[in-house]
């Protein structure tokens, strides 16, 4: 017998099973990316050290709001917390502003390869405390800024 792939409460659509992580019908490359650079955030702060809370639309999981605004992670440790933002489309300068003014928090904002240049431009003009990463595809990070 048939089974659907989600069940109805009073709050909407609960994904059961595989269904969870949705995508959407136009799945483009731009999605593809930033799957890849938040796989890649999450697998290098797992490995130094920290306990994360990931944006992937599930309401338990994900990281609280902050001045408006959710960051796409939020890992903690013992002595600091640091707020990551993935750049794939436009540079969104108010969020960064929010983030990085933070008492106690670090920002980071991880840009594909092909448009780091355009982000750490606007980093620097809007004088924003954050750390610059760039992810070109293979898994690994580089500090730009």
């Amino acid at each position: 017998m048939f089974r659907k792939p989600f069940s109805y409460t009073q709050y909407g659509k609960t994904f059961k099973g595989p269904e969870m992580i949705r995508k959407s019908l136009n799945y483009s490359g731009i999605d593809k990316e930033y799957s890849l650079i938040l796989r890649t955030a999450v697998e290098h702060l797992r490995t130094v050290g920290y306990d994360l809370k990931i944006n992937n639309g599930k309401k338990k999981l994900r990281p609280g709001t902050l001045k408006g605004f959710v960051p796409d992670i939020r890992a903690s440790n013992d002595s600091d917390v640091i707020l990551v933002d993935i750049a794939c489309d436009t540079p969104d300068i108010r969020k960064w502003r929010r983030f990085a003014y933070t008492d106690g928090v670090r920002l980071w904002i991880i840009a594909p390869w092909s448009s780091v240049d355009s982000v750490k431009t606007c980093v620097e003009a809007f004088s924003i405390p954050a750390e610059v990463y760039s992810c070109n595809g293979t898994m690994k990070l580089k500090r730009v800024l």
